[in-house]
């Protein structure tokens, strides 16, 4: 499989390409190929990253750098350097909070609440980039996966708010295949090249808590569910907050959230898709990643193993499942069903944080399927090709041995390795059994001299007993002190004469 990494310590990209059961904390497992681009020093660092895929169906690495830099490379190697916009940020040290790519267009938000979004379907064209300001502060911004005219963003003290870019509008498709436009155009108005939005819908804040104190407001994170709803009012969306909350609501019959569960104490950051729409994954700022049931409000499961906070996530789902997810997005046993695909691919998530690890694990049963050493803070994580070999663990050194063991043995001589550890260690075990049963058969016989024994108190019947034992097992020793001891009496004799 291949991943796509930023360190933050450098700026720079990494690609990064290994199978399955890779583990580079085992000496003994597979080195994965590392190839890293497009340094740029700390001070300009990735911040969000995404795959762009265009209407010729070249894929290409769009980033947001802090400086207010957006880049494109190109997804194969030797990742050249496809175009570059500048300044897009207001002041410089402005950071970027969205970054998304929908209906080919490619929309950039800042924390400032700075909105442009460019056509890529005219890349040489340098008037095809259009703005508009959302308000500060502005932690969070999505864009609807179907509707690219629909964006939901919040932030610190600002509650969610979903907005609609009036002067973009469907293109009608060509096929009678397809309901839906299969692109969307941006109109000029009269003010030049600016978005004009309206806010179509405003969250509300949840009541008071116990002690009738106002719940603080902080979002970090937003999701569009059921997106397959076609509407500019019924949207249902989950959020989390840096207060350890997660809500979701329901526009066209709450301002309100119909779920507000607080997971844990400490700040979620980030928030990735699950197979179905009534689950979520998220993470936290203390190496928490879990799964977490929109529905009945209890999560269903860790992804455990890292040892520091988790800065992004990336959810990856092969093409034939999120096909048939989508026709089936009622169905969970359809969904369920879909992600068991013969072509090597499942449902994976992939984390980077603090530890510098990259782990990626099996998205439905939470194993553990490969981790990395970057060598480096990781900002952003995307996964490219989830195609390789069904899971595995790393070989251990017993089942190495049992593969050597497969070798051919001629004329009984061993040739492998393995076959003489296992030999060395089968001659051990038959000496200890060997030792075992001696021994076995010493205790047996002082049980049958003692079934023999007369049960009566005479002291006599008692010291035959005694003597019957020492004779049988203890004879040889019992002969080597005697002789040691009269030795030793003709020596004290000795001296004692001489002392006389």
């Amino acid at each position: 499989m291949k991943v796509l990494v930023a360190a933050e310590d450098s700026g720079s990209l990494k690609e990064i390409s290994f199978p399955f059961g890779t583990n580079t904390s085992v000496q003994q497992s597979t080195k994965p190929a590392i190839t890293t681009f497009a340094s740029a020093g700390r001070s300009s660092y990735v911040q969000r990253m995404i795959i762009a895929k265009l209407n010729s169906g070249k894929e290409y690495i769009c980033i947001a750098r802090k400086g207010g830099i957006v880049q494109l490379y190109d997804i194969e190697p030797p990742h050249a350097l496809f175009v570059e916009w500048k300044d897009m940020t207001h002041p410089a040290d402005d950071a970027f909070v969205g970054l998304e790519y929908v209906e080919g267009k490619l929309s950039s938000c800042t924390a400032t609440g700075k909105l442009v979004m460019r056509d890529l379907h005219s890349i040489s064209d340098s008037t095809n980039d259009y703005f508009t300001l959302l308000g500060e502060p502005i932690n969070a911004f999505r864009v609807h996966p179907k509707q690219p005219n629909i964006i939901a963003y919040g932030g610190k003290e600002r509650e969610l708010e979903i907005s609609i870019i009036q002067n973009m509008h469907p293109r009608e498709s060509d096929s009678s295949e397809s309901d839906r436009p299969s692109s969307w155009y941006i109109a000029a108005i009269p003010t030049g090249r600016s978005l004009s939005h309206r806010k179509v819908w405003k969250a509300k804040n949840v009541k008071n808590d116990e002690l009738d104190l106002r719940v603080p407001v902080w979002i970090s994170d937003i999701r569009f569910l059921d997106v397959n709803r076609n509407s500019e009012t019924d949207f249902r969306v989950v959020v989390s907050t840096r207060f350890g909350h997660v809500r979701v609501y329901e526009t066209k019959y709450s301002r309100k959230p119909i779920v507000n569960v607080e997971v844990g104490d400490h700040p979620l950051i980030a928030l990735s898709p699950y197979i179905n729409d009534h689950e979520i994954i998220y993470c936290d700022t203390n190496s928490t990643t879990a799964r977490f049931n929109l529905i009945n409000g209890r999560k269903g499961g860790h992804y455990s193993g890292a040892a520091g906070s988790i800065l992004c996530l990336d959810s990856f789902f092969p093409e034939q499942e999120q096909e048939q997810c989508e026709r089936t997005a009622a169905d969970e046993d359809a969904m369920a069903s879909a992600a068991r695909l013969h072509s090597g691919e499942v449902p994976l998530l992939a984390t980077g944080g603090l530890d510098r690890f990259l782990r990626v694990y099996n998205l439905q049963t939470r194993e553990l399927v490969a981790k990395v050493f970057v060598g480096a803070k990781l900002s952003a994580v995307c996964i490219v090709d989830g195609n390789s070999a069904v899971p595995s663990e790393p070989m251990s050194e017993r089942e190495s041995d049992e593969e050597d063991d497969k070798e051919a043995v001629d004329g009984g001589i061993v040739k492998t390795e393995g076959e003489r550890k296992r030999r060395k260690k089968l001659r051990v075990h038959e000496d200890g059994a060997t030792d075992g049963e001696d021994e076995g058969n010493k205790r047996q016989k002082r049980v049958r001299l003692h079934d023999d024994v007369p049960s009566d108190d005479d002291d006599e019947d008692a010291d035959d007993v005694w003597k019957l034992l020492d004779a049988d097992d203890e004879e040889p020793r019992i002969k080597k002190e005697d002789d040691n001891d009269e030795g030793d009496y003709d020596k004290a004799g000795h001296q004692g004469q001489r002392r006389r």
